[in-house]
């Protein structure tokens, strides 16, 4: 089975639960703060801006404070995995899901900044948005403790380790590929990688950046420990994902 007939059954079943309903009427205010965390740079990839102060001129705001809507945007690098692992700590699971999976898209839908940030710390930089992703794996990690078993449980550790995998391809595979073209390559990094789409196949800049790739079978087996049960779903999602990024 596809992961596009998968993620359409969890997401279903994601927004079916009564549970969900229920805990946004519980909890309004920690929903709307979720909602404010994740709106605006939804909002900014949406409307399709070319910059953080075009975005704020366009919408009628003050240019100078284009800063805020960078924090929402490229900060969504730490505000994702942060969010999700402090909510879930205090029984918030669904909303700290909620921005898991909304900072995630942001990310890779807005790759220049993380590519601009790989290019300035090199590979430091890769380390620490790895180390990024351990507070998500650790709430994956904590599912029993966190939620009932059953149908709710599947569907919530299927849509984080989801999250968990967009989350790699965003922010870790771009920034391995400009690590590895630091340590092994002579060309300018800054230069090789405005070549080079993230999502394209080598080139013979540099060999080593095909390896770029490889976090995302070590996050796999990182989610495989999390969540023995869901390795089958993890690995055909992987398999879907390098498929579409050779096609």
């Amino acid at each position: 089975m596809s992961s596009e007939y998968i993620l359409d059954d969890v997401i279903e079943s994601f927004s079916e639960e009564d549970s969900l309903m229920s805990d946004i009427r519980n909890n309004p205010v920690k929903w709307l703060l979720s909602l404010a965390i994740i709106c605006p740079g939804m909002a900014y990839t949406l409307t399709e801006q070319t910059s953080y102060a075009s975005a704020m001129e366009n919408w009628g705001l003050p240019t100078g404070l284009e800063w805020i809507l960078a924090v929402f945007v490229t900060g969504q690098l730490f505000i994702a995995p942060l969010s999700c692992y402090f909510l879930a700590r205090t029984g918030n699971v669904a909303s700290g899901l909620f921005i898991a999976m909304g900072g995630s898209a942001i990310l890779i839908a807005n790759p220049d900044e993380i590519a601009q940030f790989s290019e300035i710390f090199g590979w430091p930089f890769f380390l620490f948005c790895t180390a990024l992703s351990v507070p998500m794996l650790l709430v994956l990690k904590n599912k029993k403790k966190l939620l009932d078993p059953g149908k709710e449980r599947i569907t919530w550790c299927t849509l984080l380790s989801t999250a968990i995998m967009v989350y790699t391809i965003a922010a870790i595979v771009p920034s391995a590929g400009v690590a590895l073209i630091n340590i092994s390559c002579e060309e300018d990094a800054g230069a090789l990688l405005s070549q080079v789409d993230m999502f394209a196949g080598t080139t013979d800049a540099c060999q080593a950046l095909q390896y770029r790739y490889a976090p995302l079978l070590g996050m796999v087996a990182a989610i495989g420990w999390a969540w023995p049960r869901g390795k089958k779903i993890i690995d055909d999602l992987t398999d879907d994902f390098l498929d579409g990024l050779k096609d």
